[in-house]
């Protein structure tokens, strides 16, 4: 069975907070052009940015950053304080693949990566805010930058969350996306065009730091995906593989627990406190996006 958020945090006491919810899957908007010729942009939700820029804050921040894709990772920063930002400390491509795709683009994966990627700290739970404020204005500058597919990359579990309520809501103004998920149940109880199932732990969603070929590997699968006809909605498994046992799936319960005393708990209690539910909103929330 696949690493479960909910179990974990269930277990912890938070049950109320990990309730997830029940959305009908979005309509696809058509990708009618060759994947090799595609204008690709990139959203990530790990609070990448320039040094130059202002910082994310940790918790419902319903700002983003245009990172230029002409920048290497190594120039940049990232401000997500999560328990597992471990494998993104080592090598930020696994959840800002940036690198990697500027190899797919010259390998002619795709056509051309769009000047700026869409960048945000997504841990939120201001869903309305999230639907009626910041999709629209992230849909327009993604439409301005003539995108015509984009990679959706979450990082910890409420950036799942806040990356499939996006991906949603930019499918259905009629840009194509492909959603990449490290959580099952995020990607069944959101139901994003085109998600993409990848069995890794949390904050590595685009495979092991320091193996850019696995990660081309992934991405390449992962993008591969909007290429094929649209059939009824489903979860595509990537075929690649963490490890041959599942020994990561306790590592990554131990760095909740290790953090969860203080400054995870506190950031759970955070949002319990200010931020709303998403269980009985979803047809509220699909108007509120225009899905």
């Amino acid at each position: 069975m696949p690493f479960s958020y909910v179990e974990m945090m269930s277990g912890f006491g938070f049950s109320e907070f990990a309730e997830l919810p029940d959305f009908t899957p979005v309509e696809p908007a058509p990708f009618d052009i060759p994947l090799s010729q595609a204008r690709l942009g990139l959203f990530a939700t790990v609070g990448a940015h320039l040094p130059t820029q202002r910082k994310f804050q940790p918790v419902n921040d319903l700002t983003f950053r245009m990172v230029p894709l002409d920048v290497p990772v190594a120039e940049l920063e990232f401000d997500h304080p999560s328990p597992i930002r471990s494998f993104a400390l080592e090598d930020l491509n696994v959840v800002f693949p940036r690198d990697r795709l500027v190899e797919l683009q010259a390998r002619g994966v795709f056509g051309e990566l769009a000047p700026a990627a869409v960048s945000m700290l997504g841990s939120i739970t201001k869903y309305r805010g999230l639907a009626e404020q910041t999709a629209p204005a992230i849909a327009e500058v993604v439409a301005e930058q003539g995108v015509d597919l984009m990679l959706m990359v979450p990082f910890c579990p409420a950036c799942h969350r806040a990356t499939h309520l996006i991906s949603r809501a930019l499918e259905a103004k009629g840009i194509p996306c492909v959603t990449m998920t490290a959580l099952r149940e995020m990607a069944e109880a959101f139901k994003p065009a085109r998600p993409v199932f990848a069995d890794f732990p949390l904050g590595a969603t685009v495979g092991r730091p320091n193996h850019p070929e696995m990660q081309r590997s992934v991405l390449q699968t992962t993008l591969e995906v909007a290429a094929k006809p649209v059939r009824p909605w489903h979860i595509t498994d990537l075929p690649q593989q963490w490890s041959v046992d599942r020994s990561w799936e306790d590592d990554v319960r131990k760095l909740y627990e290790a953090e969860g005393q203080e400054v995870h708990r506190a950031r759970v209690r955070k949002h319990m406190a200010e931020g709303e539910g998403l269980a009985g909103r979803e047809n509220e929330l699909d108007v509120a996006c225009g899905c």
